[in-house]
């Protein structure tokens, strides 16, 4: 999932729901930045984090709604360029996955993994 502003309510939701804790694990992926147009809609982040990657920050937010979530944070795309990071060993650890990406290309590319992985997909 993405970690924009339907990401940043996944991961709220997902940790007040306690996904990702014992031996399982949430994967956000966005290879963006937090800026100030950013803080209206995506309210897991401050000012101080503007500049910070939009993953990694979230999920250290989450992490704070919920002490015993797990995340594993990926500031890249998931694209058919970087299919050396989201291999077939990656889709095939999922169990669910939530699109949360802002893009056609990459919501086209992740419905095609989940399909030829069998993922089911939100």
């Amino acid at each position: 999932m993405g970690a924009g502003a339907l990401g940043c309510e996944f991961i709220k939701m997902m940790s007040l729901m306690g996904f990702g804790t014992d031996y399982g694990s949430m994967h956000v992926t966005d290879d963006d930045y937090i800026e100030i147009s950013n803080l209206n809609r995506q309210f897991l982040f401050r000012r101080h984090h503007v500049k910070l990657n939009k993953c990694e920050t979230a999920c250290k937010v989450g992490k704070t709604i919920n002490p015993n979530c797990n995340f594993s944070t990926y500031k890249s795309r998931v694209s058919p360029e970087n299919e050396n990071i989201f291999d077939e060993g990656f889709w095939n650890d999922l169990d669910l996955v939530i699109n949360a990406v802002d893009n056609v290309k990459a919501r086209q590319y992740i419905d095609n993994q989940c399909v030829w992985f069998e993922k089911p997909l939100f």
